[in-house]
């Protein structure tokens, strides 16, 4: 049995007559014939039977019109939620992010990608890389933004951006007079420690210590940028932190400086090669990546 066979049938049942199922169809009334004819030889019973000239369905075809017109009217309910889809006008997304890019930078993403498919439904979840990775093999999220991570079999990896870190202070620090930040002006300092995680070490920080020779104090340590900047407002220490989240403590005691020679992180967005990508999630990868190009640039501005 052939779907066009199929609906060759259903149309002669309801329009009453292969002329007009013909005309509902835009087909000719032979190619109805036809099909008729080829769909009766499948099944193997009469569909229908001339009476006083007219082809009057037999009981045997009414009874399979019955379950017939069920898988039609299924087979029309998915291609019009195809249609949707492919439209982008229905659907939704399962994002992952860290907690750093989930604050500013990932609701501007996909702030941008909603004013092109303003029906997509969008569930944003925060957790660490490690867990965002696990999560991703899980099929838990259809995409995930982190800090790049080590790599994975199973993942594909689209950059997203590479930025340079910022040196940030109390605002009464006497760094902040400085226009830049060296490696240098570290020597002695009260520098938070960035703790590593599974997926993720804060390679650039120990190297850049290391190959400058810099002794410094840890005496404060933390695993999220949101609480580093936290510990500084406090006047706890100062940090090399990432500058997404710069402007949100603005006034509260921190100040931002760049940092050289630069200490570059990149981040990226992720998919799982065992999960079908839907052209919602292709589209988000697409809008994300030219939005990322129009956004202003977090470094801050030398005095």
């Amino acid at each position: 049995m052939q779907y066009r066979q199929l609906q060759a049938f259903v149309a002669t049942i309801q329009k009453g007559s292969f002329s007009r199922a013909a005309t509902s169809l835009s087909m000719s009334q032979p190619s109805i014939s036809r099909l008729i004819k080829d769909l009766q030889d499948g099944v193997g019973f009469d569909l229908f039977k001339k009476q006083k000239g007219r082809m009057v369905p037999t009981p045997e075809a009414m009874a399979f019109y019955d379950e017939v017109s069920t898988i039609i009217h299924g087979i029309h309910h998915l291609e019009n939620f195809a249609d949707k889809l492919k439209q982008s006008s229905h659907g939704s997304l399962t994002i992952g992010s860290t907690p750093a890019l989930a604050t500013q930078l990932t609701p501007t993403l996909i702030k941008s990608f909603v004013d092109e498919y303003p029906q997509v439904h969008i569930n944003l979840l925060v957790d660490s890389v490690d867990q965002l990775v696990k999560g991703l093999g899980e099929k838990k999220y259809d995409l995930i933004l982190t800090n790049q991570t080590e790599s994975h079999a199973g993942f594909i990896e689209e950059p997203l951006t590479e930025v340079s870190w910022v040196c940030v202070m109390p605002a009464s620090h006497p760094l902040a007079e400085k226009e830049i930040i060296t490696p240098e002006d570290l020597q002695g300092e009260n520098l938070l420690k960035l703790v590593d995680e599974d997926g993720i070490e804060w390679s650039s920080h120990k190297n850049l210590l290391k190959e400058h020779n810099i002794r410094v104090r840890d005496q404060f340590s933390t695993q999220r940028s949101l609480s580093g900047y936290g510990m500084v407002a406090a006047g706890l220490c100062i940090a090399l932190l990432e500058p997404f989240n710069a402007d949100l403590w603005q006034g509260l005691n921190v100040v931002t400086r760049p940092f050289l020679p630069q200490l570059t992180y990149r981040y990226s967005l992720y998919y799982s090669v065992d999960q079908v990508r839907s052209e919602l999630s292709r589209a988000f990868s697409i809008s994300a990546r030219r939005s990322m190009n129009t956004l202003p640039d977090k470094q801050p501005e030398s005095r």
